[in-house]
């Protein structure tokens, strides 16, 4: 099965969209009463694929290593309303990445509850109903590279989920809305415990798979392709800057999302330290640089200075 392309918006376009608090909220004792966690949340937002929708071309304002890693997992740019178009996408991806997950996986059933939750908190604010129908799942086979492909299409979502929850905490600390700004934090979390398990769900394969297919594969798209190219990450590292205006008084979900940084930065550097070990990245100019401490290093401090938790709150 071939990935299928993965309309969205364009990263800054998150902070012009039109917002709106989620009409109902999921349940999460309901989390798996469609057997698997995962299929509970693709019944779910497969409801949203019944309200076609149609998006214009995008003035694309990404350059042309950002562009050319868009295609690779194939992702393409359009204009429109970028909450229709989440919810379109999540639509359309996440019950082909709930599949895929139906091919085996050494994730435990506590990391892919966690990738659920998140998930459904995020599907709580793109406006999707809390039901979970009947479904029946597509059947696919194990495939090592669309894996790789598919399930880093579910950090796109992830990502545009944060962007778009960073977008409505802005609004939320301008009218100062205490409530409101809980649940956005609370949620933030959720979705960035959901990255951290994505990373290790999107590597879910042997080293020999990455060595004789992924890596080839991506280095015949671009010899320097690396994920330092993605525009939806870099406009997110950005965007936490918001996070510095959240007052003291909820340290408690800050240090929650802070710890869940740290995670995801550990999760992406044992990924890196499983397939390529103490070497370089593809668009690495210093070949004595290790690509994991890099992101255990530099990248991870870099990010929580932005956010505001270099240093524990409160």
């Amino acid at each position: 099965m071939n990935v299928a392309t993965l309309t969205l918006p364009l990263p800054h376009d998150w902070f012009a969209a039109q917002t709106a608090l989620p009409k109902n909220r999921f349940r999460m004792s309901r989390l798996r009463a469609s057997g698997s966690a995962m299929n509970g949340l693709a019944a779910r937002v497969t409801q949203a694929a019944a309200e076609p929708m149609e998006f214009a071309p995008s003035d694309s304002t990404l350059d042309g290593a950002q562009r050319l890693f868009d295609s690779y997992f194939l992702v393409e740019r359009a204009a429109g309303a970028p909450v229709d178009m989440l919810r379109a996408a999540m639509a359309q991806a996440l019950p082909i990445c709930a599949a895929d997950i139906e091919t085996g996986t050494e994730l435990s059933e506590a990391q892919l509850e966690t990738l659920a939750r998140g998930l459904h908190r995020l599907a709580d604010w793109a406006l999707i109903s809390t039901e979970m129908p009947d479904y029946a799942p597509p059947s696919l086979s194990a495939d090592p590279l669309f894996r790789w492909k598919q399930q880093h299409q579910l950090f796109f979502l992830i990502i545009h989920g944060m962007l778009y929850l960073l977008h409505v905490l802005e609004e939320a600390l301008s009218r100062e809305h205490a409530p409101v700004i809980q649940v956005i934090l609370t949620d933030f979390a959720d979705l960035m415990e959901a990255s951290t398990v994505a990373f290790h769900l999107a590597a879910d394969f042997s080293t020999e798979a990455y060595e004789t297919r992924i890596r080839p594969d991506m280095t015949a798209h671009d010899p320097h392709f690396s994920g330092l190219f993605y525009a939806d990450h870099k406009e997110l590292v950005t965007s936490l800057r918001v996070l510095k205006r959240v007052p003291d008084d909820f340290e408690e979900e800050l240090n929650r999302i802070s710890s869940a940084i740290s995670d995801t930065y550990d999760a992406h550097a044992r990924v890196c330290l499983r397939f390529v070990g103490k070497t370089a990245s593809l668009a690495s100019k210093d070949d004595s640089r290790v690509a994991a401490e890099s992101i255990r290093g530099k990248y991870v401090k870099r990010t929580k200075v932005i956010a505001g938790l270099a240093n524990p709150r409160g």
